[in-house]
């Protein structure tokens, strides 16, 4: 009786709450859709994960930048995790960091997975058997965070929701959170998205486009345009692909990005250079290579052409996750965050 009670709620509960979340009045916006001049970025934050090859290496891992550059790191808390997954798998991968509007309030979102605990030749089938719900956490300060949260977002049908990301959409005036998922049990692979104004209430998943796995977008203020980063197409490179709007049509620039020095890439991450307005930056992780990021760059994103980085050092086993321009007060936040936690104070 009370089960059958607290399932007509919940169902209740998740119609009504897309509704009541959509109709908010907050306008935020992405953190790759905001004006430069209006933050004076001086570093930036890794939003990562470490792998399955240890018992805590999904979890959140974190580290900063230094001066302003994109490849020497200071890693947090002596390199262990910083955010830790109670909910769901107990573990997580892929984490992102999405500031609101103002940078009052931040969410890592993540998928919800542990293959530690089981191995990727187990036998357990992770598309077909995985959660339909993601990890969250929030923070308004990026020293105290709420959470871990386990929202579902996929589907009935679909096998896994994987490699979750968020950008605002001018549009639908709500941030639109897309992942990886199967559907009906067959092999194909499918982005998936939903809309949400606060990362607690989101919409029934939908398919949104059939452009292969672990999907990024970033949105350049200057050309008005978006960059679609995926993992797909030939030789399981990364592809490249632009619209002026998030409901396309997509144009492929690009593919086999990578190729020329790892077997294969996945877990692909962009973001804009703080201090040359024309650089962009794109890592890629060789995971048949050990598991690493690799950086790329270009000075023309609407070109697609993307060159191996020069002179870089990268946290230890960087794997998927985010970068994201912060401010010195932000990076301080997160300084005494992990000062704390290695105090023994978190």
């Amino acid at each position: 009786m009370f089960s059958r009670l607290s399932s007509a709620l919940a169902a209740l509960a998740a119609l009504a709450g897309p509704f009541l979340a959509l109709a908010s009045p907050v306008v935020p916006r992405n953190l790759a859709s905001r004006q430069e001049t209006k933050w004076n970025f001086t570093d930036y934050a890794y939003f990562y994960f470490r792998g399955e090859r240890r018992p805590n290496g999904e979890q959140v891992h974190i580290a900063v930048s230094n001066n302003n550059d994109p490849g020497s790191w200071t890693t947090l808390n002596n390199g262990n995790p910083i955010l830790i997954s109670n909910v769901g798998y107990k573990g997580i991968r892929d984490p992102v960091l999405i500031p609101n509007h103002d940078r009052s309030k931040y969410w890592v979102i993540s998928t919800d997975l542990k293959v530690y605990d089981y191995g990727w030749n187990s036998g357990f089938c992770f598309t077909c058997q995985g959660t339909h719900q993601i990890v969250i956490w929030e923070s308004e300060d990026l020293i105290n965070w709420t959470g871990p949260t386990h929202p579902i977002v996929s589907p009935d049908n679909a096998g896994m929701t994987w490699a979750p990301d968020a950008i605002w959409h001018p549009e639908k005036k709500a941030y639109q959170v897309f992942w990886t998922s199967k559907l009906d049990g067959n092999s194909a692979l499918h982005i998936m998205r939903s809309f949400t104004t606060d990362f607690k209430n989101f919409t029934i998943g939908e398919r949104y486009v059939d452009r292969g796995m672990d999907a990024t977008i970033a949105h350049d203020d200057s050309t008005g345009n978006y960059y679609f980063i995926s993992k797909n197409g030939p030789g399981n490179g990364i592809e490249h692909n632009v619209a002026n709007s998030l409901e396309g049509p997509w144009r492929k620039i690009s593919d086999r990005i990578g190729l020329s020095k790892m077997q294969a890439g996945e877990g692909p991450l962009i973001f804009k250079n703080n201090v040359n307005p024309n650089k962009w930056h794109l890592w890629i992780d060789a995971y048949l290579d050990g598991g690493r990021y690799i950086p790329f760059e270009t000075d023309d994103v609407e070109s697609g052409q993307w060159m191996p980085s020069q002179g870089y050092g990268l946290p230890a086993d960087p794997r998927h996750g985010s970068v994201v321009p912060i401010t010195a007060a932000e990076r301080e936040a997160l300084m005494t965050l992990s000062e704390n936690m290695i105090a023994g104070k978190k």
